[in-house]
């Protein structure tokens, strides 16, 4: 699936400026981005600090600013501890300055639910994480708002957050919900506006001068064993800093002697005191330890070449306190920033050619691990360029989606340079996805065709490269500017069979591509049961770490049941590919848009109330990069609720936009999909001569074979015209027609399944055979409706079109029915609720006049000229009355009036 975001731009050295976590991470990252610390060894509990933060949960916000090495991090964690330990939720994120808005949000997101807030709800009902940043943040803060007891939300290193990220979480201190309380630890502001809580007394801030130690918590670290004379001495000489008595500490336990002399305690006194006292061969296991992002034992030993890291790295008794474990097994570690940063630029001044050297093995190690990002990041810092195009060629494009979909792509081509592409041509076509991903569609189907002149058709790769990779990464890259699978696959997928028979090392990825390129091309021509077959095929050939292959398959059996009516296998499938998402793309907010999208489609079918909310609009088609089927979702889902929700004519404002938008794609099949639903809502209120203009206008077919055509259209885009189509005729009187396409169309749906679509044919049966007078055709129509909903409780064609669907439910209902038909109606009416007016405020003074005239009997001309108008304005009102009540007859209009005795 495409990227949500622009491409970041590489740094001069082919580095990304900006760049995002992987998107799949391993797990003690994500863990240790979300775990409160442990505290160091020796940690002193300091009640007289601690009281600072006696009301951190009564007050808004709590904030910590002292510069490097004052033990903010540990004072944070012993606060989060003592409040978790008193009932208290407390979620804890540890920042960095890869964290985007939307990296953040994902981030906050597992935090919380790591500190035990329950999201399922939001998940299920409530189209959780439908944008990358501002809904995320706001669905997070009804949670805990609905959460009720107090919340406390502890961000640590605030100062890494790029500007966008910082002023997200301004939003979220000022907008948050009541009971989510906040502690911040950072060396400078960044950037909040601080000035408001801490005017209006609903904030602390700590400052450095109170995380220092004082002389009596000096000798209690210690443990006593210093002698006044020493005591001074040691407070003279670290003026109380945490990081500096932990390092005198620790060369007391091995025996070094303390260094008087050390001065500039901010700049070199990890240098002087920490350093000057490690042996040679420590020292230089620091130094190596210090280019490692984290320090993960299993890592370190197969870069270094040793069996024993975790043992020697235990073993640094120095470092106490300043290495600290990240999981209970100490298997990973995180050095102490000021450590990493004094370490890795003394490194690179020591010993250039090794530090280097070690980014490189580091480079292939993350590699061979399936950590593309890291691994490049690592190449680039290394300044080796060619290992950068080494490592992406090698994970192929293809291969990178299957693993870890657009946001891989995305990050990989960030490090992409004029010098690598040079080196490893066929990498421009990862390029060429990402400018496509960019929305710049133009560049990015010029720069296609170079490269197709370039590879003689993508047939000859660069010497010693693989043409047959070339290949398959070409049938991805069309599929990708397509927005989807071309037309006509069939080369291709002869081409992957072909290749998939010969074996070789690619035998089980080109399986996994053939059978997702035949998963969406038969969805496009609604075979479903093949759909089925050759996606659950797909699920047995993609290997595990294949993961964003597997939700993308998930994702395309689950819309194919939803199409079926296979309600439970819908949920079912998106539920998995949702938990696959989050538990390994929680960076990746397209993926999460993508499934909630469909499952609010799902449950607007069934007419879930939940799902129709205002805030589930913003954000679902202001993402680009969606294939085109969902984004063909997104945009009917945003219409109905808009539609529903705000003024009417918003909606045809949102169309009319969204037209110009896949104008500019290039996507043909997408541009009359829009059309259709925006003849679709121009009818419904009301404008039908303009509907009709746009139908001519827009090029839309016409006859019932070019309508209900499977081969050369989607399903979708089939459905939506021929729906679009029935109700312009019905408005347009030509019921004839009207009948003959909505017919087609429900015979088209029965032969393939498509009981969705069925459905939708059903109620538009019922409203044209209503607006024809057909009454018994209507009432048999809405019975066999009512029957399927035995079966799927697909009800949403009635509720919409509750004008009509109601008095003829109300009608059925005085009738004798089955026990069965009875109960569909009965709940089927509930659903519609009370009419929007019951009495004369339906209609203004004038169209009750023209009411009035025509339960006498009078003719137009007749009623025109007693009131005064015009031919075309009593025309104009009856219009506007039958709009309103749903009907399409005059005799229907009187017996409405006097059914609820409108008239006097």
């Amino acid at each position: 699936m495409h990227a949500t975001c622009d491409p970041e731009r590489p740094d001069g050295d082919g580095s990304r400026a900006g760049a995002s976590t992987a998107s799949v991470l391993p797990s003690w990252l994500l863990m240790g981005k979300v775990m409160t610390p442990a505290p160091p060894a020796g940690y002193l509990h300091r009640a007289a600090l601690l009281q600072c933060f006696d009301a951190v949960l009564e007050r808004r916000l709590t904030v910590l600013q002292a510069p490097g090495g004052f033990g903010k991090t540990t004072v944070l964690a012993d606060v989060s501890q003592t409040r978790k330990k008193q009932g208290a939720l407390v979620a804890w994120l540890s920042l960095d300055q890869d964290d985007t808005p939307e990296v953040f949000g994902h981030y906050l997101a597992r935090a919380f639910e790591h500190a035990g807030l329950d999201l399922g709800p939001l998940n299920d009902d409530d189209a959780w994480a439908s944008s990358p940043c501002k809904q995320r943040l706001g669905m997070l803060a009804r949670a805990v708002e609905l959460y009720a007891d107090p919340c406390l939300l502890v961000l640590d290193e605030l100062e890494l957050l790029p500007r966008p990220t910082v002023e997200s979480v301004d939003q979220l201190l000022k907008h948050g919900p009541s009971n989510l309380h906040f502690a911040m630890a950072f060396r400078f502001n960044p950037g909040l506006d601080l000035a408001l809580h801490i005017l209006g007394g609903t904030a602390l801030v700590v400052k450095a001068e109170q995380f220092r130690f004082s002389i009596p918590d000096i000798a209690r670290f210690f443990d006593g064993a210093l002698s006044q004379r020493e005591l001074r001495a040691v407070a003279k000489r670290t003026a109380g800093w945490p990081v500096a008595l932990m390092v005198d500490r620790n060369m007391r336990v091995t025996g070094g002697e303390p260094d008087v002399d050390a001065a500039g305690l901010a700049g070199n006194f990890v240098g002087v005191r920490l350093l000057h006292r490690l042996s040679e061969k420590d020292r230089k296991l620091l130094f190596d330890l210090a280019v490692f992002d984290w320090i993960a034992a299993d890592v370190v030993d197969e870069v270094l070449g040793s069996s024993d890291a975790r043992l020697a790295v235990s073993a640094l008794s120095s470092l106490e306190g300043l290495l600290l474990p990240v999981d209970g097994d100490r298997a990973v570690w995180r050095l102490h920033p000021l450590v990493r940063e004094y370490c890795t630029a003394r490194f690179a001044v020591d010993n250039p050619a090794r530090k280097r050297s070690l980014h490189t093995r580091i480079a292939r190690v993350l590699a061979r691990r399936g950590h593309l990002g890291p691994a490049c990041r690592h190449a680039a810092a290394a300044g080796d360029s060619r290992l950068v195009g080494e490592l992406i060629e090698a994970a192929g494009l293809t291969g990178l989606w299957l693993r870890e979909g657009a946001a891989g792509l995305t990050l990989a081509g960030g490090f992409l340079t004029p010098e690598i592409t040079a080196m490893y041509p066929r990498l421009e076509l990862l390029h060429c996805v990402n400018l496509h991903f960019g929305a710049k569609f133009d560049e990015a189907a010029a720069l296609y065709e170079i490269i197709a002149r370039k590879t003689d058709g993508f047939t000859r790769d660069r010497d010693g490269g693989d043409a047959e990779a070339l290949f398959v990464d070409s049938v991805f890259t069309r599929a990708a500017l397509a927005g989807g699978p071309s037309q006509s696959p069939q080369r291709e997928l002869d081409s992957l069979d072909d290749a998939s028979e010969r074996g070789g090392a690619r035998t089980g990825l080109l399986s996994s591509v053939r059978y997702l390129e035949r998963c969406v091309f038969l969805y496009q021509r609604a075979k479903f049961e093949e759909i089925r077959r050759h996606g659950l095929q797909a699920h047995l050939h993609l290997p595990e770490s294949m993961r964003n292959g597997r939700v993308f398959a998930s994702i395309y059996l689950g819309m194919a049941a939803m199409v079926q009516g296979r309600v439970q296998d819908a949920v079912d499938f998106y539920g998995r590919a949702r938990q696959v998402t989050r538990d390994f793309f929680p960076t990746s907010p397209h993926l999460a848009t993508s499934i909630d999208i469909l499952s609010i489609e799902l449950d607007l079918e069934r007419n879930r109330k939940k799902a129709i909310r205002q805030r589930t609009l913003q954000g679902f088609t202001e993402l680009r990069g969606l294939w085109n089927e969902i984004y063909a979702v997104a945009v009917a889902v945003r219409a109905e609720l808009t539609f529903e929700q705000s003024d009417r004519q918003a909606v045809i404002a949102f169309l009319n936009r969204t037209i110009a938008d896949v104008r500019a794609m290039g996507a043909r099949d997408l541009e009359s999909y829009v059309s259709a639903l925006l003849v679709l809502y121009l009818v419904k209120i009301g404008r039908a001569r303009e509907a009709g203009r746009v139908w001519v206008d827009h090029g839309l077919p016409c006859p019932v074979s070019d309508l209900l055509d499977l081969e050369g259209q989607s399903w979708r885009r089939m459905e939506a015209l021929s729906c679009a189509r029935v109700v312009l005729l019905a408005q347009q009187d030509d019921l004839g027609a009207a009948v003959e396409l909505v017919d087609g169309l429900y015979a088209t749906a029965s032969a393939h399944g498509m009981t969705r679509t069925e459905l939708r044919a059903l109620g538009l049966s019922i409203v044209v055979a209503h607006r024809a007078g057909q009454e018994d055709r209507a009432l048999a129509r809405l019975v066999e409706f009512l029957r399927r909903l035995r079966e799927v409780d697909y009800v949403r064609p009635l509720v919409s079109q509750g004008e009509v669907s109601r008095p003829l439910l109300e009608r059925l209902l005085e009738t004798k029915l089955d026990a069965e038909v009875r109960s569909a109606a009965e709940e089927t009416l509930s659903l519609l609720g009370e009419p929007s007016a019951a009495g004369p405020p339906e209609f203004t003074p004038r169209e009750l006049e023209v009411l009035a005239g025509v339960r006498s009997g009078r003719r137009n001309k007749e009623i025109a000229k007693a009131l005064g108008i015009t031919d075309s304005g009593v025309r104009h009102h009856l219009r506007n009355i039958y709009r309103k009540i749903g009907v399409s007859r005059r005799f229907e209009a009187v017996r409405y009036a006097e059914d609820r005795r409108v008239l006097p």
